[in-house]
């Protein structure tokens, strides 16, 4: 890795190693000796690789300094050097309650610039490849499900292979408290672009939905109008089957790979869906009125 920095960072040091336990990257915070800070990303996995290369290269230059910039690549290791985005993850800030809401509004209005940053295309087998992703996701078992679990995955899987071709746009898919950055301008930032793709429109909202937003109305209500809109029907439905069957697919496979963590979270998660199935999961839609009887 040193042999790494020199050639493509040049007299830099480590200050910094930011790398997820448990993830096939490493995010190493470099600091060169004019005072820049830049990181370099290494990921054992090609197709996250690739992924963040091409949101990198194409998507996040419209974002200026609210997103890394790309300095130099390598393919053949697959190592990134970026621009450093300014900031601390939200997940790791002590704020006011109008601080939160200032920075979630924020966020949204972020996250829909990145949704603008290239025109719109069509996935026409979204449902029926999400589909059998998830289904290939539970071949490790289901033991961590319940029958009420199984039973709303089943109904959930079949809904989602019964989609309609969907709009789809550049999406993040990680976003959320952790990747988003918060600095002393008020102004957010995003990070981890390695899940990024096109994606059903609806999708981006999912997790940041299900991590913060459905316990916190008041940051809910600033996401949207910082993004400018909320979720239409077409866009909370697809919410409300995939927060089960995503949920699902990790409870599953986290506990069969041990991460523990990812797996309690969205153990959590999946346990509120399927205690408001078939109403929209928490968080994924305006609430409904009382029915007339």
């Amino acid at each position: 890795m040193n042999h790494a920095i020199a050639r493509m960072a040049g007299p830099a040091e480590v200050v910094a190693d930011h790398s997820w336990p448990g993830t096939s990257t490493t995010v190493l915070r470099l600091r060169a000796t004019d005072g820049r800070q830049m990181i370099l990303k290494a990921n054992t996995s090609t197709d996250s690789f690739r992924r963040e290369h091409t949101a990198l290269s194409r998507w996040a230059p419209a974002l200026g300094a609210s997103a890394p910039q790309l300095l130099d690549v390598d393919e053949d290791a697959q190592l990134l050097l970026m621009t450093a985005v300014a900031g601390h993850p939200l997940q790791s800030l002590t704020l006011t309650g109008q601080q939160k809401r200032r920075a979630y509004e924020r966020a949204g209005s972020l996250l829909a610039r990145f949704h603008a940053t290239a025109p719109r295309t069509v996935l026409p087998a979204f449902g029926a490849e999400r589909a059998a992703y998830i289904r290939a996701q539970l071949t490790d078992g289901t033991h961590p499900l319940s029958g009420a679990d199984l039973a709303v995955l089943d109904e959930a899987l079949h809904l989602l292979e019964a989609l309609p071709a969907q709009q789809a746009q550049p999406s993040h898919l990680d976003f959320t408290s952790r990747n988003v950055l918060w600095n002393t301008e008020a102004e957010a930032g995003v990070i981890d672009f390695e899940t990024s793709r096109y994606e059903a429109v609806g999708r981006d909202f999912l997790r940041i939905t299900q991590r913060t937003l459905y316990r916190h109305p008041d940051l809910r209500t600033a996401f949207y109008q910082g993004y400018g809109r909320e979720p239409d029907r077409a866009e909370s439905e697809l919410m409300r089957i995939c927060t089960v069957t995503d949920a699902a697919a990790i409870v599953v496979a986290g506990t069969a790979r041990r991460q523990h963590a990812f797996a309690t979270e969205a153990r959590g998660i999946l346990t509120a869906a399927v205690r408001a199935w078939p109403a929209p999961a928490p968080g994924t839609a305006i609430p409904h009125g009382r029915r007339p009887l």
